[in-house]
């Protein structure tokens, strides 16, 4: 009776990559000979349980996507998983956009972790879960049904589940939770567990004294009281409200052990740094027996010195701890990374900072201080007279309704949250549409309206952009519109060289790069010219090119592009996509943070500034940063770290064809290499004086990885038509079975798969394809194995055809009166991501434009029927069965291809 998928969300990246590997041992364990029973019953004889990462160190595989009748675990943050609930989906196409929707939005329970901490994203939880139960007798809320369709029934769509988790007491907790019973306590593990001795003592902090310096002090002190009656070297957890703290506690604590010749190790774990370092960080918890390994031998004494990026969700055990004062609720978290299994006597150290100043310091804030530093004295005394802050302990204060109310006032208040309403839902289900007046941003709906919040920017450095560089001459030029947008489709930034932060950080860090090098450049200009590398007064490149030369950028220049500015779905920004080192210098401080604001800075690497994985502007201007071309972590055995490669090739006499790989939105390419991977997009790179290329930059993808659905038309090897669509109703058929459709949905499921290509046989497309020269005489394909020409096929959307001439000719098995006949019609007109509600109408032949347009309107039209008929999620879940046939036919092909 469960959904198929588990959504597992935790509002923390740094428990993602956690709760991944603890799904992983899941599989391995699924995978062992006692369990074959229910590895039959989850119909995983002959497959391994999906697993699938939304943030954090791994890529986003898809494997949860490929098959929708499969079970399958996904892990995210609430920003990830909620754009995705709400067809936005951050970091995925447009087209791909309502496939994740879809399976996300039914047949899936969602497991909210530390629920506490995003009420507002449980609110839209559940108003999703509950507005799509109309119709299955489970109706508890105004709202419900207001997300299902009429067609709507008990069992399809497969309904949305939330399970909300948490360990911290709560303003309004669920009326019948689900908790710990008395024989819990009896228990041995979970009674040592809640017992766990954590005697608290309480300083304010001296007037005139800086926090990073007090905290470091008594994290020492600490350390040096715990040495001589430990039998492991102790490990002392450092807690700061602020990562500038932070960072400055860790140098202190680094620079009075060396110069005390300790050896002891300080990690410092913090938000604002690049995932590929804070897997790093999480490396070195682990070998210090931090993290989730009781036997990792303990040789020198630890100072973990942590921000809100060490407080949730992650599985640290520490030994004694040292911290400011910060809201309730996180104090508890705190608590909980120390003396974690009760084996110890932990020592906590807090330090009362005072109440927030400042902008903080509101009303609220100060009586929330108050409060908590109250609930801090009010923790019951052992024996000794020491205050213990054990689970038992901090459980005890809501069994007094008087301390009740204290932990209700020293906890953060709930942001305050907008509304989901259907008409927003079908705004942002209009996922073909580019622009939509009526299709707000989706981060109120995943947050709530958080006060005095900075917006962030997320960084990426790289070795290659889409830039051309002359030979000699002149300054560096940015591609044109659609190659950078071609670019970055092809090889997109990924999370594990994603760096987020304050964008107000982001500005001040970035004007101070820029003045540092175009500081160096007016150095290089002032010395003596030297042959190889001569910089004019426009700081241009005018040195002699070598072979060598002419795989490498020149070097930076003033008025050069050195940064590109992408929003969330990786689109070049649309009022300025490039900057200059003059540009970052010359703008006004107020007017870049607008530009920054929520977006995406592609950098170059040589612009440097990173250490550590975190931003550092004193950084030395000469260290090129490292890059995920440098081959991060890249390992044979896990192609989820090795998306593509980079490289860099010269062009015969005279330019050659540089065009030779192109293909719509970069994810097409030429046939696979032997190795796997396949060229997705050719670009120029080096240009001769007079403008033509002479050297092409080649983005390699491996098969499979990240692909959009128009790339799939290539294949490893050519597929005539009709085959294709036999084996596409025969994997809808598969699919049917498996999710327990019946008689006439069955049949109309398999006969739009069997449908859905007709629009190849067109010879536009065929020729566009490049098909082989049989295919007059022998019939069409609906595979090829080299990349299209774009200008030929001008647009023309299969897709368009086949469900014009399957509403023309009609459908096998299923009658026109039948409602059926109009979904299978929009399947297949939807089965690439569009006509929600648009599709185009280029490039088609057989129609003069005012009839395809008259084509296209109808299509938009049935497009808002079914959807007020089956529900914006119920409609995109249909659609995702389709889309998912189509995709295992081409995965059959790949294997009889090997």
């Amino acid at each position: 009776a469960l959904p198929r998928r588990l959504g597992y969300i935790v509002d923390r990246r740094a428990v993602v990559a956690q709760a991944t590997e603890f799904a992983e041992q899941l599989r391995d364990a699924l995978e062992g000979e006692t369990l074959g029973t229910l590895r039959c019953a989850l119909d995983l004889q002959s497959r391994r349980l999906p697993i699938s990462t939304l943030r954090g160190r791994h890529v986003d595989n898809r494997e949860w996507m490929a098959d929708p009748s499969a079970p399958a675990i996904v892990v995210g943050t609430a920003d990830m998983v909620g754009s995705r609930l709400l067809f936005e989906g951050y970091g995925l196409s447009r087209r791909m956009r309502p496939f994740a929707a879809g399976l996300l939005g039914c047949d899936t329970l969602a497991v909210l972790d530390e629920a506490h901490l995003a009420r507002p994203f449980e609110r839209l939880l559940r108003a999703i879960a509950e507005g799509q139960c109309a119709s299955r007798g489970d109706a508890t809320d105004a709202g419900a049904g207001m997300f299902a369709g009429a067609a709507a029934n008990a069992a399809f769509p497969p309904p949305f589940r939330v399970l909300p988790l948490s360990a911290t007491l709560e303003r309004d907790p669920d009326p019948e939770p689900f908790g710990l019973e008395c024989d819990d306590w009896a228990n041995e593990t979970v009674h040592a567990r809640l017992e766990a001795r954590k005697s608290v003592t309480v300083e304010d902090l001296v007037s005139g004294s800086n926090l990073h310096e007090a905290l470091a002090e008594r994290a020492w002190r600490t350390m040096q009281a715990a040495i001589p009656t430990a039998e492991n070297p102790p490990r002392v957890a450092v807690y700061c409200d602020r990562r500038t703290v932070a960072e400055k506690a860790a140098k202190i604590l680094e620079a009075r052990a060396k110069k005390e010749a300790l050896e002891l190790a300080v990690i410092l774990f913090a938000g604002g740094r690049r995932i590929y370092e804070r897997q790093e960080a999480a490396e070195r918890l682990k070998r210090h027996g931090l993290i989730g390994n009781d036997e990792a031998v303990r040789s020198v004494p630890v100072f973990l010195v942590a921000t809100t990026a060490g407080e949730v969700g992650v599985d640290l055990d520490t030994d004694h701890m040292v911290c400011d004062l910060v809201p309730w609720e996180r104090m508890v978290q705190r608590l909980g990374r120390v003396n974690r299994r009760g084996a110890g006597a932990a020592r906590v150290a807090v330090t009362d900072q005072g109440p927030p100043v400042g902008k903080k310091a509101d009303d609220d804030a100060v009586a929330c201080h108050q409060a908590v530093r109250s609930l801090l004295d009010a923790l019951p005394l052992d024996e000794a007279g020491r205050l213990q802050a054990g689970p038992a302990a901090l459980v005890s204060l809501a069994a007094d309704p008087a301390r009740r109310a204290r932990v209700d006032a020293a906890t953060t208040h709930t942001p305050l949250y907008p509304t989901l309403t259907r008409p927003l839902v079908d705004a942002w289900a209009m996922t073909s549409l580019e622009e939509h007046a009526g299709r707000p941003e989706v981060a109120p709906w995943l947050r709530g309206w958080v006060e005095n919040e900075e917006p962030s920017t997320a960084v990426v450095w790289r070795q290659y952009l889409p830039l051309r560089f002359p030979v000699r001459g002149s300054t560096a030029q940015a591609q044109t519109e659609r190659e950078v947008r071609a670019f970055f489709a092809a090889a997109p930034p990924q999370t594990v060289e994603l760096l987020e932060t304050e964008t107000g950080r982001v500005v001040r860090w970035l004007k101070k790069r820029a003045r540092k090098h175009l500081a160096a450049l007016r150095k290089s200009v002032a010395r003596p010219a030297e042959p190889s590398t001569v910089h004019g007064d426009d700081g241009a490149y005018h040195g002699e090119e070598t072979a060598e030369r002419m795989h490498l950028p020149p070097p930076l220049t003033w008025n050069g592009p050195v940064a590109f500015l992408l929003d969330g779905a990786n689109r070049p920004d649309r009022h300025k996509d490039t900057l200059s080192l003059t540009d970052i210098d010359r703008r006004a401080t107020r007017e870049l943070h607008a530009s920054l604001a929520g977006k995406r800075l592609v950098v170059d690497a040589r612009l440097g500034g990173i250490e550590e994985g975190l931003l550092n502007d004193d950084a030395a201007s000469d260290k090129r940063a490292d890059t995920i071309e440098d081959n991060w972590g890249k390992r044979d055995d896990d192609p989820e770290e090795h998306p593509w490669t980079f490289k860099v090739e010269a062009l015969p006499e005279g330019g050659g064809d540089w065009r030779a790989g192109e293909r719509e939105d970069s994810e097409g390419g030429s046939a696979d290499a032997s190795d796997g991977w396949r060229d997705v997009l050719r670009a120029p790179f080096g240009v001769s004086p007079e403008g033509e290329p002479v050297s092409c930059l080649i983005v390699s993808k491996r098969r499979g990885e990240g692909e959009s659905e128009d790339a799939r038309a290539v294949a490893r090897k050519a597929q005539r038509l009709d085959e294709h669509q036999r084996w596409a109703e025969e994997e809808a058929e598969r699919i049917a079975d498996k999710l327990g459709l019946e008689g006439a949905d069955k049949a109309m499921l398999a006969a739009a798969a069997c449908h859905h290509d007709d629009g190849k046989g067109a010879p536009r497309w065929q020729r566009a394809f490049n098909a082989p020269s049989d295919w007059r005489e022998c019939g069409p394909y609906a595979k090829t194995v080299s990349s299209p020409n774009q200008f030929l096929l001008n647009g023309f959307r299969h897709e368009f055809k086949s469900a014009l001439d399957a509403e023309r000719n009609g459908l096998e098995g299923i009658d026109r009166a039948d409602p059926r006949f109009e979904l299978a019609l929009h399947l297949i007109a939807a089965h690439h991501g569009r006509a929600r509600p648009a599709v185009g109408v280029g490039g088609y032949d057989e129609l003069p434009p005012s009839e395809a347009e008259a084509g296209a309107s109808a299509a938009a039209r049935r497009f808002a029927r079914l959807q007020k008929r089956w529900g914006p999620w119920g409609l995109a879940w249909w659609e995702a069965l389709l889309r998912a046939a189509d995709q295992a036919a081409l995965k059959r092909l790949d294997r009889e291809a090997d």
